[in-house]
This record gives C-alpha cells, structure tokens and sequence, in this order.
C-alpha cells in the first residue's frame, strides 16, 4: 500500500489534513458495536523538537490500519539517534499477524516506544492473537482499552474541527463495554481464559462477563477495582 493519502481515505470519513469526522469517530469507537473497518489515530512525538505527528489511517481489504502506518513511517525514514515516542489509538486491537509486524518494525527501531490504545479486542478468543497481544506488552509496548477521558483526548485532538457540533466528547454510555473490555485484556495479558462472551445471533451484538473459576474472578476483580 502506498504511503500518503488517498481518495480511499477521504472516502472513508478521513480528511485531506488527516483527520477523522465526527460521526465516523462515534461509529467507529463505540465498542458496543462490532464495525468491520478498522480506524488508527496516531501521534507520533520525536525528542528533537520535531513538530508531532497527529493523523489518521484505517484498514483496507488488503491491509490492516498498522500496515499502512508502518509503511507511512518507514517511509518518512527515522533517525535511530532521536527517540521517537508513538501512541495508537485504535478502533481495534492487532490480530495476531499484525503484531508479528509490529515486534519486527520494533527489533529493528530501538529508537521507539509505542503505546497501544483499543476500543474493541478483535477476534478475542482466537489464541493467536491473545498470544500476539501478550507477546507486545513483552517487548515493553503498553496496551490499555480506551476511556472516558482517552476519548475525550482523541475527540479534541483528531476529530476535524469544522465538523465538532461539540467542544468536548463524554461517551459515559459506553462505560459497561470499556469495563468488560478491559477485563479481557486483563485476562489476556494474564494468559488465562476468556471471560467476556459476545453473541451476534441478533442484530445488535450482545455482550456478558462469563468467569466460571472463582480463582479467574479474584485476578481480574483485583485487576480492576
């Protein structure tokens, strides 16, 4: 996929000035929703003063949203003397394969830290990625689910102003998923099984917290006070 951007993106709720509209950021966060295509904000900082990096990329049928950032970034170059600080902010988690990508693109940037922000964990049962998940946060990347206050960041920060009916963006509607979110990722990080059960047999998906062992609830309750 080439780098810049491209009528595809625009075409996708993304602006020429590489940010996100507002009905696109609300559809695409809203982790009670199961979207197909997948949003990357990301803000790169380096510690040479250079001006930061703020802009968006999302999923093709060819390509996950990481994909394109990494070829966006190898292809601006990077010096390995600055350190470059990244945070993703993103619609969903890497699948297992993407996060091979990522370990590699950081092998060989030691230069980088990068801190992963996700609204839905994809596919969260499938082992690849959950291994995927943890084998990250190994290599020292810091991986949380989004919010309240996350979102309220990305809402001033990438949403694009001429298309902000609001000045701020408090979703405290989606409080239960961010917490049974997180209690996944909790559970993942900490190799154990699932807990979070979602069913799409009826047009909304239908979400539930499933932690058979007590063993499992005393970790993740202690996790997430």
């Amino acid at each position: 996929m080439a780098a810049g951007w491209d009528g595809d993106h625009v075409s996708r709720g993304i602006t020429q000035g590489g940010k996100i509209l507002q009905d696109t950021f609300i559809d695409s966060y809203n982790p009670s929703v199961l979207r197909k295509v997948q949003y990357l904000l990301y803000e790169i900082k380096w510690s040479n003063n250079r001006r930061p990096w703020k802009k968006c990329c999302h999923s093709t049928r060819t390509h996950h949203a990481e994909m394109h950032f990494l070829d966006v970034f190898e292809a601006q170059g990077s010096d390995p003397s600055v350190h470059c600080s990244i945070t993703w902010y993103m619609s969903w988690s890497p699948c297992g394969d993407c996060c091979k990508e990522i370990r590699d693109f950081l092998k060989n940037q030691p230069n980088v830290n990068l801190v992963i922000y996700i609204a839905r964990i994809y596919w969260h049962k499938d082992e690849k990625n959950r291994q995927g998940l943890r084998s990250l946060v190994n290599l020292g990347v810091t991986i949380r689910i989004m919010d309240l206050p996350v979102y309220s960041y990305c809402w001033r920060t990438f949403v694009d102003d001429e298309d902000k009916d609001e000045d701020d963006y408090w979703p405290r509607h989606l409080a239960p998923w961010i917490m049974l979110y997180s209690l996944e990722l909790q559970s993942i990080l900490q190799n154990i099984p699932s807990c979070l059960e979602i069913s799409t047999e009826f047009q909304t998906p239908v979400f539930s917290l499933c932690v058979e062992d007590e063993q499992w609830k005393k970790s993740l309750t202690s996790a997430n006070p």
